[in-house]
């Protein structure tokens, strides 16, 4: 069961949640608790309450997707990542300032890509009070969020060249990942299962007049018909309509004499006639794909992705690092 919780409780859920884990609260009344110092970068401070502006939104999606005891925890685990967040944001705002506050030709340069990035905004909601209307029916203040997306080009600019424009995938760590990682890359074989039933209901519980319709199908089948089309036509059992085609957990409730007989077959084999206490079946194993090794020129680009993806964050983790090192960093616990 999901817990409901009211928009106007978010705060308390989330001191509440602090309050019970690692995040140690400062006092009873909200503002403290909100005012709380959760890091100090530099000479700026992050509160408690900049953690949890900024962590909204996951915390909502959050609840819409945990049951409640995977919920609490899910929030502690989101409060955390986004103060790491939001502590890399500053140290490389920090960077940022340094380099392009003394620039000016730097700083036209964001200035002119803010500006095209706002009239962009502004133009797909049709005009300038229409966007202000939209950011502050979602709490947004523009002024703040105009700065912050000054402070994104400006993050932006320095990793492109500190991290983005130093990744390099060599071709030969494609094939290198290929070999050591093969298993990644087996795809195991797809079958499924199609049944025709024949029931001695169907022909007045008459067992010879069942049994000779279920060898008329089955000699049809063995001249070629399709399998699930004579199914759609003849079959008294489950899933008819879909050519008596079974899941494998319907496969899993059969009696043990029938499941024996299918476990048996072997890719696009198809059973003999099989008598039950309810009439006749068939049993067909279709192949739809065998297992196979996906060639490296099939899988060439998805490992480029994750090579990329891996050397972006080792880059970008160094890089943080070594800003870090030359400037106060401390989390309060």
């Amino acid at each position: 069961m999901k817990a409901i919780i009211p928009p106007y409780a978010w705060f308390l859920l989330i001191v509440i949640t602090a309050s019970a884990t690692s995040y140690e609260t400062k006092g009873d009344s909200g503002e403290e608790n909100v005012n709380s110092v959760k890091a100090i970068v530099g000479d700026e401070i992050i509160t408690q309450g900049d953690v949890i502006k900024r962590a909204a939104v996951a915390i909502r999606e959050a609840q819409e997707r945990y049951a409640e005891r995977e919920f609490y925890e899910k929030v502690n685990e989101i409060l955390k990542d986004t103060l790491d967040e939001l502590i890399n944001r500053k140290v490389l705002i920090k960077e940022a300032q340094k380099l392009f506050g003394s620039d000016e030709a730097q700083m036209k340069e964001v200035e002119k890509d803010l500006d095209s990035f706002v009239k962009g905004a502004v133009k797909n909601v049709g005009s300038l009070s229409k966007y202000y209307e939209i950011a502050e029916s979602q709490g947004i203040n523009p002024l703040e969020k105009k700065n912050e997306l000054k402070e994104d080009i400006m993050i932006d600019k320095i990793m492109k060249e500190n991290v983005y424009n130093k990744v390099k995938v060599q071709p030969k760590l494609l094939r290198r990942y290929y070999t050591e990682n093969i298993g990644e890359f087996r795809q195991k074989k797809e079958i499924s299962l199609r049944q025709i039933m024949i029931k001695f209901s169907a022909h007045n519980n008459n067992k010879e007049e069942t049994l000779a319709v279920a060898q008329q199908i089955l000699k049809r089948l063995e001249k070629g018909e399709d399998f699930a089309s004579m199914a759609k036509q003849y079959s008294n059992g489950p899933n008819a309509e879909d050519g008596g085609l079974w899941s494998f957990n319907e496969v899993n409730e059969l009696r043990k004499d029938l499941r024996d007989v299918v476990y048996s077959l072997k890719d696009n084999e198809r059973s003999k006639l099989i008598e039950s206490p309810v009439g006749y079946h068939i049993f067909k194993m279709e192949l739809i794909k065998p297992e196979k090794i996906q060639e490296f020129e099939e899988v060439q680009d998805e490992i480029y992705k994750k090579i990329y993806r891996e050397e972006i964050s080792r880059l970008k983790q160094q890089y943080l690092n070594s800003l870090k090192a030359g400037i106060f960093v401390k989390v309060i616990q």
